[in-house]
């Protein structure tokens, strides 16, 4: 139970209240509800007497959960690397936020992180211990006069086991967790690697990015990453050039981090309407990621087409070809955006506008 840290006597205005039917509300708290009923119990950091017992029930006298405050289903728990995992859960309506709660064998629930504003539905939980057994509850909370209200993790929670093995495939390098999923980012488990080699599925809208595997050749699928191509795109084989950290595209569009493929086809991001402002997105065609939607280039997210600018150096080889099977790790999905959404979520530099917007 969650103990308020104020230093008050609040025994002694509880005790007041009570005698004359009043209500109480304690600011800048943290109501720790035990169920979904009106009554809220508050541990206190110091009693009135000797006597008085350190937990006070106070009936309908603060804010009380209501049955949106249930815990939320975890959809996934994701290896990360040998020390951090990343969950990701359903979203609720009319929450202020998530508390990530974790637990270790026997050990009692504690809270492992936070989520505010009540729209970021992820959260990367470092500093773990490989192979040990975790189980985790997302749980909901809203503010009301000040204070955070949810209901107390309780039961077993979602467990995840922290191990992967390696394991071929068709040819391939596989990683697996201890559930038997195939890791779809091994970037953590692999580390930086020298070089790697990219192909690009036109008819699937999927780049995947393959390390090498010793003498094996790039038989190691790291990530993948949706993409909008053209609606014809040359097949082939090629070696990315010039790279530029800003450039001005077709028809009066502009891109960040652009790497050259060959002539002017180019890996870049989602085009926007204002050279060098990356909060001028044109929401309508990024929303287009995952379709043949460009004129000829290669169209990523920021955080992809960053992670090309940053770790493929020099002349990385580029497949381009077209097939039904979208790869390795399957198609990956597009959070759409309203339109007044005009900055790209996955760009860094951007992240403060989600933060105060409450939106990823």
């Amino acid at each position: 139970m969650k103990k308020i840290r104020e230093r008050f006597n609040i025994h002694g205005l509880l005790a007041g209240a009570l005698l004359f039917g009043m209500t109480v509300a304690i600011p800048h708290t943290i109501v720790h509800a035990t169920d979904l009923t009106a009554t809220t119990e508050i541990a206190t950091t110091e009693a009135a007497t000797t006597e008085q017992a350190a937990t006070e029930t106070v009936s309908e006298s603060l804010p009380t959960p209501d049955n949106n405050l249930a815990t939320v289903k975890i959809k996934s728990i994701d290896i990360v690397s040998k020390k951090s995992m990343k969950l990701t859960w359903e979203k609720k309506k009319d929450t202020d936020g998530y508390i990530i709660f974790r637990k270790n064998g026997t050990e009692n629930w504690k809270e492992a992180g936070e989520c505010k504003g009540g729209q970021k539905t992820s959260y990367v939980d470092e500093g773990l211990t490989y192979k040990n057994i975790y189980a985790y509850m997302v749980v909901p909370y809203q503010k009301q006069n000040g204070s955070k209200v949810y209901t107390a993790p309780s039961g077993e929670g979602t467990i995840k086991k922290l191990a992967y093995h390696a394991k071929y495939k068709k040819g391939l390098k596989y990683y697996y967790d201890a559930d038997g999923n195939v890791i779809k980012d091994v970037e953590g488990i692999i580390g930086e690697q020298k070089s790697y080699v990219l192909k690009v599925n036109t008819s699937a809208c999927v780049v995947t990015v393959y390390a090498k595997d010793g003498k094996k050749g790039y038989k190691i699928p790291v990530k993948s990453f949706l993409c909008a191509p053209g609606k014809t795109n040359k097949t082939g084989t090629f070696y990315t050039g010039v790279t530029h950290r800003y450039w001005v595209l077709f028809y009066n569009s502009y891109s960040q981090w652009t790497k050259q493929i060959h002539g002017n086809i180019l890996f870049h991001t989602s085009p926007y309407t204002q050279y060098r402002n990356n909060k001028s997105l044109d929401v309508k065609e990024y929303n287009k990621l995952g379709t043949r939607a460009s004129h000829g280039c290669i169209r990523l997210q920021c955080v992809n087409m960053k992670w090309i600018y940053d770790h493929c150096k020099g002349r990385t080889k580029v497949v381009i070809y077209e097939s039904k099977n979208p790869g390795p790790f399957g198609k990956p999905e597009l959070e759409k955006l309203p339109s007044w959404h005009t900055w790209d979520p996955t760009d860094p530099a951007s992240a403060k506008w989600c933060e105060k917007k409450g939106c990823h």
